[in-house]
């Protein structure tokens, strides 16, 4: 495989991330919406720190999606998308960790 093409790869993978991140943010914001109608209606405080743990959370919740794609590239060989993913997921992570501490500081 060329340099180029393996570059292009990893690229891709790392979009794919975002797109599997947005697909994602979508159905936990209907979710938590759900939620919070629900908390509202019987005056339920508790539900709000949850819609707030969905959108902070994606972080883990990342797992749920990026390990099913890996193991699946892995059997595919297609490790330059595979390193795509990783990184895509690493960047992920990082940039939550941060949103968390920075809503943590707010908080206290």
């Amino acid at each position: 495989m060329s340099r180029r093409n393996e570059f292009s790869n990893v690229i891709s993978g790392i979009f794919i991330v975002l797109g599997m991140h947005i697909i994602a943010t979508v159905i936990l914001g209907v979710i938590a919406y759900i939620e919070l109608i629900i908390a509202a209606q019987y005056n339920i405080r508790f539900f709000q720190t949850i819609f707030v743990v969905y959108f902070f959370g994606i972080g883990i919740t990342q797992l749920v999606y990026i390990i099913p794609v890996l193991l699946r590239l892995k059997r595919q060989g297609k490790f330059a998308l595979m390193k795509g993913v990783i990184i895509g997921a690493i960047f992920t992570a990082l940039l939550n960790g941060g949103c968390w501490i920075w809503f943590i500081s707010l908080t206290s």
